[in-house]
């Protein structure tokens, strides 16, 4: 991994930031998406100190609307010349239905179509980087959960152990057509639970 470029969304707890910290340890240079200020300094902080020597970063958005995953997207592509890998991480699991700004029920704003808006935002510089690597964060919580086009926000029933799982069977969906789509490219796309 020496060398190597990696954003990670959702990169300052749980799985996201145990990979951040791995892949720093093994001589990746981390680009975090975060959201709150605080945690994303805590982890750069971190980083530096499991890899000193090598220049990591943390940029600041909301992976809820759609306006801050484009920013924050145009943002890393601007700054960075290579993206090695994309993980996107960043997820969770509402307890009420919400809505966004953007009129997305949260839990697919932020577990899928920040996911699908940031890999387009970095696809040209993925591109650039080949041999490169998306990975999607899925779940086996996708086993059992359905697609309903008609209700893809929840708007009819909502029960937050399903709008999960549609979510990641989103991501999986993704990733499998990402996969079709950009073979031959140099990059790959795989998720995983």
């Amino acid at each position: 991994m020496r060398g190597k470029t990696v954003v990670i969304t959702g990169g300052t707890s749980g799985i996201g930031e145990v990979a951040a910290v791995a892949l720093a340890k093994m001589g990746a240079r981390i680009v975090l998406v975060a959201r709150d200020k605080s945690r994303g300094d805590a982890t750069l902080a971190r980083l530096h100190d499991s890899a000193p020597g090598i220049a990591h970063s943390v940029h600041f958005a909301d992976l809820l609307r759609l306006a801050e995953m484009k920013r924050v997207a145009a943002q890393i592509a601007a700054h960075e010349s290579r993206i090695d890998i994309l993980i996107n991480n960043a997820g969770a699991l509402f307890g009420k239905r919400r809505l966004t700004e953007d009129g997305l029920e949260y839990t697919f704003a932020l577990n899928h179509m920040a996911y699908f808006v940031m890999t387009a935002g970095l696809r040209e510089r993925l591109l650039a980087s080949g041999p490169a690597r998306i990975i999607n964060t899925a779940s086996a919580a996708h086993q059992g959960a359905t697609l309903d086009f008609d209700d893809l926000q929840s708007a009819k029933s909502f029960r937050a152990t399903k709008a999960y799982g549609r979510s990641k069977l989103c991501n999986i969906l993704f990733t499998r057509e990402l996969a079709r789509r950009l073979h031959g490219t140099g990059i790959t796309a795989n998720c995983l639970h």
